[in-house]
């Protein structure tokens, strides 16, 4: 995994690679691995609120667009 910054606003096409569910307080989230198409060997960590993934709940090899605001993601959508 590696700790790229992520963009203050803007949006990235990715791939997941792996999902884990996690829970904050009975809030869902989720760790996303995801490759960039931009740079496909390296693998990004990142997590989500359920409510951002307006595609239902993210699966491994699942093409996503994320958008971002003040580096948080803020929606995770089916690419395409």
């Amino acid at each position: 995994m590696s700790a790229v910054g992520t963009p203050m606003v803007g949006t990235w096409t990715v791939t997941v690679q792996a999902v884990r569910p996690f829970s904050i307080h009975g809030d869902l989230y989720y760790e996303l691995h995801v490759t960039r198409d931009e740079q496909p060997g390296q693998v990004l960590a990142l997590r989500i609120a359920q409510h951002a993934a307006t595609s239902g709940e993210p699966r491994p090899g699942q093409r996503l667009v994320l958008t971002f605001l003040m580096g948080q993601v803020t929606k995770a959508e089916a690419a395409g």
